[in-house]
């Protein structure tokens, strides 16, 4: 399958993974320079870029201006899942979502490595390369914080407690997704992934002997269509420079 032969429907299950890439990377980014310790500076750095080089990547395959694509639509032009856009001030929240996101990323990373569209596979092994480097680092730095105070271990899981829930937004199924399916862009449905994401998150949690107050549950229909609150904010900041002369050719 070529590039111009994606149908409509396949570009709306890609441009989903898309924004949850660019939304991801860009919350990271925001950690740079004010992280706990100067070695988590330079590891954000680092996985934030690859998450945006994830997204723009991605949106390379639907669109030829990527920059006015990926900063200059209206918020209900987006199909980022909730669990992305969610702004997170605590540091607690960041590592818990770069933990689940991270389990997540791998999941839909899999699915598409050996898609009908040869770009999206290059693009996949390239990915999947480097999110064992996020998975290793999220993984390694929490069971760290976990053995760490009292204190420490109740904020983590009260956070897990929060976010693991939502997180399951991720699997929010996608419109075109069945168009995906049918013309081999993807391998795995949502409800799929749903379920090897969270016995994945499980066997994490059983490792680290934590019991969460979680059952797995179906995600929502609608999560992908609707931003959440702060969203216009979050976008102006992304647009802030942008603004400042909107006619200049960068």
């Amino acid at each position: 399958m070529t590039l111009a032969s994606i149908d409509k429907g396949a570009q709306e299950y890609l441009l989903a993974f898309a924004d949850d890439e660019h939304m991801m990377g860009s919350h990271l980014a925001w950690w740079i320079g004010i992280a706990p310790f100067l070695e988590e500076d330079l590891s954000l750095c680092s996985i934030a870029q690859d998450e945006l080089g994830h997204a723009i990547a991605l949106y390379e395959l639907l669109v030829d201006d990527v920059d006015h694509f990926a900063l200059r639509r209206q918020p209900s032009e987006y199909r980022s899942c909730s669990f992305v856009e969610a702004a997170l001030p605590q540091w607690e929240d960041t590592l818990i979502r770069h933990w689940l996101y991270d389990v997540g990323e791998q999941i839909r990373w899999n699915a598409v490595v050996d898609s009908s569209v040869p770009e999206l596979s290059l693009i996949a092994q390239r990915a999947l390369t480097e999110e064992s480097f996020h998975r290793s680092h999220s993984t390694l730095l929490l069971r760290r914080s976990l053995s760490g105070s009292q204190e420490a271990r109740q904020r983590l899981v009260s956070s897990m407690e929060s976010l693991v829930p939502q997180s399951m937004t991720m699997w929010s199924p996608v419109a075109g997704e069945a168009d995906a399916l049918a013309d081999g862009v993807t391998s795995l449905s949502s409800s799929d992934a749903e379920t090897a994401y969270s016995e994945a998150v499980l066997a994490d949690l059983n490792e680290w002997g934590i019991s969460l107050n979680w059952a797995p549950t179906s995600a929502p229909n609608n999560d992908r269509v609707a931003r959440v609150e702060g969203f216009d904010e979050f976008h102006a900041s992304l647009n802030l420079v942008l603004d400042l002369d909107p006619d200049t050719e960068w």
